[in-house]
This record gives C-alpha cells, sequence and structure tokens, in this order.
C-alpha cells in the first residue's frame, strides 16, 4: 500500500519513470521468477554489451550459455529465494558486481527479481577515496587528541603574550598572529586550540603560501566532480568541511589571492561556502586563526590585500616579537633543542659558555626555525656554528653573476635576466647553505616568491622547518 501511494503521489509517466531509472549510475536489471528479462536500464544495456530489445527475447539462463556473463546472482535468488551477491565478467571481460533482491507476492512466490550492479573498477575506486577519507579522519582525531602544545616562553614578554592568547582562546573569535617569520606563530595556534572549547575536535593548518593560487580555493573549499582538469572523479571535501566544529590555522595568509581572500571573507561573515564547481551553498562552523609575516595594512593600501576581510582576521591582533627581543628564550629554547636533537641523533653534546654566549649575542634573522637548524646541525656535526660569518653580505661581483651578465648579442632580454637571477639565487642559496627563509631575507623578497623562484629554475635547496 505505501508503494502505491508513492507511486500515486508521484503522478509520474511510464516514460518518467524510465528516465530515472536510465539516470542511475548503477545497472538495474529485472526478471520473473523464472527468469525471463523483464527490464533493463541503459547502464545495465551497456554492462552486458546487448541491446534491450535483445534482452527482451532472453532469459537470465541463455544469457550465461550465450556468453554473456560468467555468472548469474539473478539465478541464485531465483534458487534460493534469498538476496545473493556475484561478480561476473561480460563479453568484454570487465568485472562487475552484482546484487540480486527477490520480490516475494502474499503467497511467499517470486514475483520479481531486482538486479543492481556496478563495475568492480568503480566500486574499487570510490572505496580507495573513502579508504582515503577514513585515513584523513583518524589523522585528524590523532591530532585532536596530540599531546599538550610543548611551548617555550621564559621571557616576560612571551608570558605575558601566552596569558593574553589563554584567554582569547576562550571566546570562538578570530585572532591573528602578526610577527616575523620562525618566531613561533603556528605553536601558539596550537596552544591557542589547547585552551578553547574546540580541543577535543580537529584543528586543521594550511601554509598559503605553499599552495599555487589557482588550487587554494579548492584546498579551503573543496570541489566537485569535473570541476577541474585531474580534479578526482568524485569530488574532494576542503578543510572547511573537515575542520567543521574544529579550528582552522590559515598561516601566511597574507599570500591568498583576492580570488580566495572574497571567498574566505564570505565564510567569515556567513559560515557559508560553496565547493569550487559547485551549486550547493553548504554551512561550516569553524573557528579561525591567522598568522602573517607582513604588513597587511600596506598591503592594504597597494591593493593587494580587502580591508574588509582584514577588519574580520583582526578581532583579536596578537604581535610576536622576534627572537633577539627575547633573550632569555634564547637560552631557553638553545637547552631545549639541544636536548631534543641530541636525543633524535643519539648523542650527548654539551652546551658550552661560549657557544650559549655566541647565541645570545646574534640578531637570529631566521629567528626559532633558525635556531632550531642551527643547534641541529651542531649535534650532528659536533661543530660550534660560526654565526658571525653568517652575516656577511653576499659579494657583490660573485663569478656566477658576472657570467651571467656577460653579454649575448644571440640572447633575448629576458633570457639574460632569467639567468642573471638563477645565478643569484644559486650564490646567495649556497652561502645561507640552503636555508629559503635566511635567503629571502637576504635576496629580499617573500619566502614563497623564492619557493616559486626555485620550483622555475629547478634548484636544489635545504628545507626549513615550519616551526611558526
Amino acid at each position: 500500500m505505501e508503494q502505491q501511494k508513492r507511486i500515486r503521489l508521484a503522478g509520474l509517466t511510464i516514460a518518467q519513470y524510465d528516465a530515472i531509472l536510465n539516470h542511475c549510475n548503477s545497472n538495474i536489471f529485472v526478471t520473473d521468477g523464472e527468469g525471463r528479462v523483464l527490464y533493463a536500464n541503459g547502464a545495465a544495456e551497456r554492462a552486458l554489451n546487448c541491446t534491450f530489445d535483445r534482452l527482451r527475447q532472453m532469459d537470465i539462463y541463455q544469457l550465461r550459455a550465450d556468453g554473456y556473463t560468467t555468472h548469474s546472482s539473478s539465478a541464485d535468488a531465483i534458487k534460493t529465494k534469498r538476496k545473493s551477491f556475484a561478480v561476473y565478467k561480460n563479453n568484454l571481460g570487465e568485472e562487475i558486481a552484482t546484487t540480486s533482491t527477490p520480490v516475494l507476492d502474499g503467497e511467499g512466490n517470486i514475483e520479481l527479481v531486482v538486479t543492481r550492479s556496478d563495475e568492480v573498477g568503480s566500486i574499487l575506486a570510490q572505496q580507495k577515496e573513502l579508504d582515503r577519507y577514513r585515513t584523513l579522519y583518524q589523522q585528524m582525531l590523532t591530532r585532536s587528541d596530540s599531546p599538550t602544545v610543548t611551548l617555550i616562553a621564559e621571557d616576560p614578554h612571551m608570558k605575558e603574550i601566552v596569558q593574553t592568547l589563554k584567554k582569547y582562546a576562550q571566546s570562538d573569535v578570530t585572532i591573528l598572529l602578526t610577527g616575523e617569520s620562525g618566531t613561533g606563530k603556528e605553536v601558539l595556534a596550537g596552544l591557542i586550540r589547547q585552551h578553547s572549547l574546540r580541543r577535543d575536535m580537529p584543528f586543521l593548518s594550511i601554509n598559503c603560501a605553499a599552495v599555487p593560487n589557482d588550487l587554494i580555493e579548492s584546498e579551503l573549499f573543496g570541489y566537485e566532480k569535473g570541476a577541474f582538469t585531474g580534479a578526482s572523479r568524485e569530488g574532494k571535501p576542503g578543510l572547511f568541511e573537515l575542520a567543521n566544529g574544529g579550528t582552522i590555522f590559515l598561516d601566511e595568509v597574507g599570500e591568498l589571492s583576492l580570488m580566495a581572500q572574497s571567498k574566505l571573507l564570505r565564510v567569515l561573515e556567513s559560515g557559508e561556502f560553496m565547493r569550487v564547481g559547485g551549486q550547493k551553498v553548504q554551512k561550516t562552523n569553524v573557528r579561525i586563526v591567522a598568522a602573517t609575516n607582513r604588513d597587511l595594512k600596506t598591503m592594504i593600501s597597494q591593493k593587494e590585500f580587502r580591508a574588509d576581510l582584514y577588519y574580520r582576521l583582526c578581532v583579536l591582533p596578537v604581535s610576536i616579537p622576534p627572537l633577539r627581543e627575547r633573550p632569555l628564550d634564547i637560552d631557553a629554547l638553545a637547552r631545549h633543542f639541544l636536548e631534543m636533537f641530541n636525543r633524535k641523533h643519539r648523542q650527548e653534546r654539551p652546551l658550552p659558555p661560549e657557544l650559549l654566549s655566541g647565541l645570545r649575542a646574534y640578531s637570529w634573522p631566521g629567528n626559532i626555525r633558525e635556531l632550531r637548524n642551527t643547534m641541529e646541525n651542531y649535534v650532528i656535526t659536533g661543530e660550534p656554528p660560526r654565526l658571525a660569518e653568517e652575516e656577511k653580505p653576499v659579494p657583490a661581483a660573485a663569478p656566477p653573476q658576472a657570467a651571467a651578465l656577460s653579454a649575448d648579442p644571440v640572447a633575448s632580454l629576458r633570457e639574460v635576466v632569467e639567468r642573471a637571477e638563477k645565478a643569484q639565487i644559486q650564490a646567495v642559496l649556497k652561502l645561507c647553505a640552503g636555508d629559503v627563509t635566511r635567503a629571502a631575507e637576504r635576496l629580499g623578497i617573500h619566502r614563497s616568491a623564492l619557493y616559486k623562484k626555485i620550483s622555475k629554475y629547478q634548484l636544489r635547496h635545504r628545507p626549513t622547518y615550519d616551526f611558526e
């Protein structure tokens, strides 16, 4: 009665019902209790490599005998009067997974057998995607249940900042962390999450400078299937879906494109977004912690950053002082990293007074990240760092540069400029032992810009630690 009611209320024609079934992704195949074919949608015709007109002249036993299938779950369902599952190959060699369900009348006789099937390859692809999401979700849970954030703060100013952030963490408003690269902004973002009401929910972070502009929107908001070339057939959720109920840390937020900025603004104002290539508006409930080492007000005046987004992000601004202004933290962090890397590399390096004195006297342009790298290098090599020499300027007339700038009447101006740029970057990277952060500072460009040029010229470099 319930089925009849649904059919009557729908008021659909036979042609409309057929259109609905033909638009199903699955193969739908129907027989009577004797195995005679009653219906097959378009997907089933393609799976069996046979037209419906031809199928109507056969039964399931003839289909198997003529080589259209190697097995029939419909026959199993007729025999057992129970739902049956089977995997068969069609005459094209494709594997098809089928599930056949018998429909019984009031006396227990089979009226129909409805079979639904999918290509095994499609099922496996879906399973793979589900496994990926499951793994990601488990990673999120692991991160949510991660141990207490290790925060080293002996400097009075930093202690005050930590207490302020703990207080700010109790609200859900957006926090903007500003400061030089390597000052520990990501660690502080973890501290905020740890002391927030969302501590048991997902915590996801993204370095906006490390993701190409044409991909950042899909990373943040996800995408629908077929949204762009190379997109997954099933689509993909973005950070705002995966982190729903939790916290998102947007590092290097000043590197977002103006288009991505406008979409981020919409999320902050309404809690709504759409996947790339999608039409459905989705809701999200996340807490945003943003960070930047750039002067966003200057970027606003240069039309590089939206003023309305800035004021949405800057509800609770916190400026993180550079390491050179935190002398007590230099001592504490040096001892912390020494202990950590001694344990990691199975060493017992001491921290002699002269080394500690040299660490205190250095300006640390790379901040905590540079100190960390320095201490690991010391533990591995056993050689005290030569910090004073690292502050020397790059030689003005290095041989590679001279060679790059030599006259070449055949080359275009662009080629000459690119050769000179490549040579200069190579020279500075070599001087900085491959440290991208330090090299970017010497070149007078942002770290993200240097990464792009390194990729463009296919240069080798030593990866730097993301300790912000």
